[in-house]
């Protein structure tokens, strides 16, 4: 149901030449690491978020949202499509100790893609979800697995590894990302 969900958002999002990619528990199970995502976190170019929000709302029901002070995110929109949950990020900014991370999605950021359904589902990268999971709280089994995984295949896009260095990012976090580079 979630896939099938997900490829119908996907294919009205491609029909309207959309620039956005899923992330987060999609992502990770993609790449073996997670059994079954729990619902769908779309990442969209936030010159498109307004167009995606309408298609998104006439597919199924906008939540009302409550500002959480982990996020600073531009826009953060809910919504329940197919009894799934979706979530549509645009502009997302992460607050840590050290200050708040801007996430770069732009087309650089989307590294893959998978067919679902026939449907051209984009991919954002694991190398900037290793860095956001380090960044989200209480996210160290997500960054885990992602960094066991790294190790073990190598490490396919360092240049989104390197940029993501131009960010305000912890000490530790900078630390690890170097690791790889």
């Amino acid at each position: 149901m979630l896939l099938d969900t997900l490829s119908y958002i996907g294919s009205k999002l491609n029909e309207e030449n959309i620039t956005w990619a899923v992330g987060a528990s999609i992502l990770l199970n993609h790449y073996g690491l997670v059994d079954k995502p729990n619902d769908i976190d779309i990442m969209i170019n936030i010159k498109d978020i307004e167009k995606a929000d309408k298609i998104l709302t006439s597919l199924g029901k906008k939540k009302s949202q409550e500002k959480v002070s982990t996020y600073n995110t531009e826009y953060f929109y809910e919504y329940v499509i197919n009894g799934i949950d979706v979530d549509a990020m645009a502009g997302m900014i992460i607050n840590h100790e050290a200050g708040a991370y801007e996430y770069r999605f732009d087309d650089e950021a989307i590294t893959g893609q998978r067919q679902i359904n026939g449907v051209n589902i984009p991919l954002t990268s694991l190398e900037d979800w290793y860095v956001l999971y380090q960044v989200i709280p209480n996210r160290d089994l997500k960054v885990k697995l992602i960094e066991d995984y790294l190790i073990k295949n190598g490490v396919k896009n360092p240049e989104l590894l390197k940029r993501t260095l131009e960010g305000c990012l912890p000490i530790e976090v900078r630390n690890r990302i170097k690791n790889f580079i």
